[in-house]
């Protein structure tokens, strides 16, 4: 069984994430938190299998978040999504540099979301199509 942790202000992302990890057909517990702080200590115990993080948060926003769990050896290794509405090409990049193995801007539909998951608990990193500019930061078909 998989263990994902969403931390997002928005309790119906929760509610997104676990319709697309029931459409993916993957068998999980799902465990969510409405900051980064709060997310940053759940994570800390290193008992989840990925991470959804979003970028706009009160307390503590999700890069500031990111970061701290990417330091942290216990959640370090822990991929991490991070789901946000904010169109920002440099926070996407941030984001990315800091650690995110993937960058989904909302709203998004339910089937990128499927497909994410099952790449990334599959242990297959996601790769944008050739041709994109999804990553600045990162040269097409990379």
């Amino acid at each position: 069984m998989k263990q994902v942790l969403v931390i997002d202000d928005e309790a119906s992302v929760a509610r997104l994430v676990a319709a697309a990890l029931r459409a993916a057909d993957l068998k999980h517990r799902l465990d969510y938190c409405s900051d980064g702080g709060q997310g940053r200590t759940m994570a800390a115990r290193g008992q989840h299998d990925l991470i959804v993080l979003d970028l706009a948060m009160p307390l503590m926003d999700g890069l500031d978040a990111l970061e701290e769990m990417k330091r942290n050896p216990k959640s370090s290794e822990i991929p991490i999504i991070v789901l946000t509405a904010l169109h920002d090409a440099e926070l996407h990049k941030r984001a990315r540099e800091l650690g995110a193995v993937e960058v989904i801007t909302k709203p998004c539909g339910l089937w990128e979301l499927v497909s994410a998951f099952r790449l990334i608990l599959a242990g297959k990193q996601i790769k944008p199509p050739q041709g994109t500019d999804s990553d600045p930061a990162r040269p097409a078909g990379e």
